[in-house]
């Protein structure tokens, strides 16, 4: 039913947005966003439908008439019934409001007063006994204080307890045996990394020989080399600052602990009474009034705390508002002075703290300076100020270790920093010349299996050459020239078939090998041809007489010239492979008998 009110509802917008159209631009304009709208709502109600609810959407016109529910009913409440009740009590006019701001400014005016006068009790008492130096002297005098301390002295002692004292020391200490040990092991990784390349490098050199014609790593590394030994003479000079200080550290460390102001206090003059007074007043009862003065005003002074918290709390339970709204506007003066009255007492209590603080500072000071005069303050102050000298020496001495670790600590800390990054040249380098390595040795080891490969060619090509050619003498090819076949001269050339011993006609006319064999005598007979697989028996002239090769006559087979018989062909009958024949080359035979090759002759 959804779907179909929105379609309804989409066709009439469309009716209104053609009215709106005819009316003008900005009315069209106004129902964009209603229209937006309603198409976004349709879409997905029809998305719904059509995969989810699957309903047939009836025409607008079937649709009934949306009825009117009931969602809540009211129910009337109870107890409204206000005849008997003051609704506007809480209500307070505008002139009791008035005069209540005026009572609360009277209340505040005297509360403030009060406050004022004890918090000036209070810190006058403190000037007071800070003048006197008490209750310090007092605690001198029985030894549990530190007022023999020079204040200077104190404060410094304060702060090197507030560090750590000794303990701090220490842990600088640990701190920069740490930093070495780093920087120790980032110092071994270095020269291990140099060592290993160089090791690498004339291992290398030792297997190539001459090939390896790279730079050495001393050379290379030199500046590596030179820069991590002054890391390690950095290093040994450093050790034995450290050594020193940690020396100083351990013959002042007992007086390094004893820098406490306990200890301190310890160590000087006690504060006493003198063995014979000659003052007209007896110092045990310069120390009895003194001491009872001082106890009076420390109950003074909780007596200002008491009311203190006795003024806050009777000026929060002061609620005037009830009297001001039964009296009215007429008499708020005097209800106003009747209610004042109330802090009367409390205000002669003040007064009356304040008159006895008065008189128990006049009468401390009075016994203070008297305590000074007969236990006699001023000299024990000096020979305090003596016998600090030691403490102030070891304090001394205590800061100067601190700045030598604290100094010692920075160094190791930027040399470690320093170091790291010689390391990281020193491994860069070394993987540099790693690769560098590798690219060489595969480069020589190219070119060693090159030559190897081409001296293998060239035997095989010679060996090819040799076992095709007949007995006799035979010259090697030049060794830096790789052999190859010699072109055909032109002319007729010597057929395939004379690989297997039968000469043709024309050859035998040219006597002997042909033109590469030059002409022979015609008396030469023909001599048979030793067996497949045999080499010819070949006689040799005289040493010194030139060596005459036998010429071919005719075809192999046939009759010699002069009517000799022809030998029988031991070939006769052999037909070779058809690739067997291709490979014979033609001029093999002719070669055999030739003069040694030069360096400008062909094979």
């Amino acid at each position: 039913m959804l779907l179909c009110i929105l379609q309804e509802a989409f066709t009439r917008m469309q009716s209104v947005k053609a009215l709106a159209k005819a009316v003008g631009k900005e009315m069209a304009e106004s129902l964009k966003g209603q229209e937006e709208q309603l198409q976004l709502a349709l879409t997905k109600a029809q998305r719904d439908n059509n995969t989810v609810y699957l309903e047939r959407v009836p025409p607008f016109a079937d649709v009934p008439p949306i009825q009117p529910a009931l969602l809540v009913k009211s129910v009337p409440p109870s107890n409204l019934d206000a005849s008997t009740e003051n609704l506007f009590s809480g209500l307070i006019p505008d002139s009791s409001a008035k005069a209540l701001s005026k009572y609360t400014d009277s209340v505040d005016g005297v509360s403030r007063e009060l406050l004022n006068k004890l918090a000036d009790a209070t810190d006058a008492a403190r000037l007071a006994l800070k003048q006197a130096e008490l209750p310090d002297l007092l605690e001198a005098l029985d030894g549990s204080s530190t007022a023999s301390v020079p204040d200077s002295l104190l404060r410094d002692i304060e702060e090197v307890n507030s560090i750590g004292g000794t303990q701090h020391l220490r842990e600088i200490l640990q701190e920069m045996g740490e930093l070495r040990r780093h920087v120790d092991g980032d110092l071994s990784k270095c020269q291990q990394s140099l060592d290993e390349e160089a090791s690498a490098d004339a291992q290398a050199r030792s297997t190539y020989g001459d090939e390896w014609r790279v730079p050495q790593s001393a050379t290379l590394a030199k500046h590596l080399w030179e820069k991590l030994h002054s890391y390690r003479s950095t290093m040994a000079q450093a050790g034995e600052s450290d050594a020193k200080v940690i020396q100083r550290l351990n013959d002042n460390e007992a007086a390094f602990a004893a820098l406490t102001p306990d200890a301190a206090a310890s160590q000087l003059p006690r504060l006493q009474a003198p063995l014979l007074s000659t003052g007209p007043a007896d110092p045990a009862v310069v120390v009895a009034n003194l001491r009872r003065n001082m106890e009076a005003l420390n109950q003074l002074s909780n007596e200002r705390a008491g009311l203190e918290e006795a003024l806050k709390d009777l000026k929060a339970k002061d609620n005037i508002l009830p009297k001001l709204m039964s009296a009215g506007s007429s008499n708020t003066d005097a209800l106003f002075d009747r209610e004042l009255k109330k802090y009367e007492g409390i205000r002669a209590d003040v007064a009356r703290n304040v008159q006895r603080n008065s008189e128990l500072l006049a009468a401390i000071t009075r016994d203070a300076q008297m305590f000074k005069a007969v236990f006699e303050v001023a000299a024990w102050r000096a020979a305090c100020e003596s016998a600090a000298t030691g403490i102030k020496n070891t304090l001394k001495t205590y800061k100067e270790v601190l700045d030598h670790l604290s100094e010692g600590l920075r160094f190791y800390m930027s040399l470690q920093e320093a170091v790291k990054q010689h390391q990281q040249q020193c491994s860069d380098y070394a993987y540099t010349r790693a690769l560098q390595r590798d690219d060489l040795k595969q480069d020589i080891d190219s070119r060693r299996r090159q030559n190897r490969e081409a001296k293998a060619s060239q035997q095989l090509s010679y060996m090819s050459i040799n076992s095709n050619q007949p007995a006799g003498p035979s010259y090697p090819p030049h060794p830096m020239q790789t052999p190859h076949v010699a072109p055909a001269p032109p002319g007729p050339q010597a057929p395939a078939y004379m690989s297997y011993g039968a000469p043709p006609a024309a050859a035998a006319q040219q006597g002997g090998y042909g033109q590469y064999g030059g002409q022979q005598p015609a008396q030469q007979q023909w001599q048979q041809p030793p067996p497949y697989g045999q080499a010819p028996q070949q006689s040799y002239p005289p040493y010194g007489q030139p060596q005459v090769p036998q010429p071919y006559h005719g075809n192999y087979g046939g009759p010699p010239p002069g009517g000799q018989p022809a030998a029988p062909n031991p070939y006769s009958g052999y037909n070779p492979p058809q690739g067997q024949q291709q490979q014979q080359q033609p001029g093999y035979y002719q070669q055999a008998s030739a003069p040694p090759p030069s360096h400008h002759s062909h094979w």
